[in-house]
């Protein structure tokens, strides 16, 4: 792969995090969102490859965490909402 479509691709990742960050800083969308999460975790999941490809070992050490937490987010809020749904529900009592 080229140098430089190595380095385009990375930078799509950083990007993506920081897309994300600016998002929930300006209040346009909330930290507890699929969004947010979603595009913290494929940012983090490209600046991975990238840091690999780099052979930054503590960049990849960094970016592998941000993307398990993003899942784990992403599993939470996930289950929050759907017992949210459920606790929302009328009963036939």
């Amino acid at each position: 792969m080229p140098t430089w479509l190595l380095h385009v691709i990375g930078n799509i990742g950083v990007l993506m995090i920081l897309g994300a960050y600016f998002l929930v800083s300006s209040g346009r969308i909330k930290a507890v969102s699929g969004w947010y999460q979603g595009l913290n975790l494929l940012g983090a999941l490209i600046m991975t490859v990238y840091s690999v490809a780099l052979l930054a070992w503590a960049s990849v050490a960094l970016n592998s965490i941000w993307a398990v937490i993003a899942v784990a987010s992403l599993i939470i809020n996930s289950r929050k909402a759907r017992a949210a749904a459920v606790a929302a529900q009328p009963t036939n009592v």
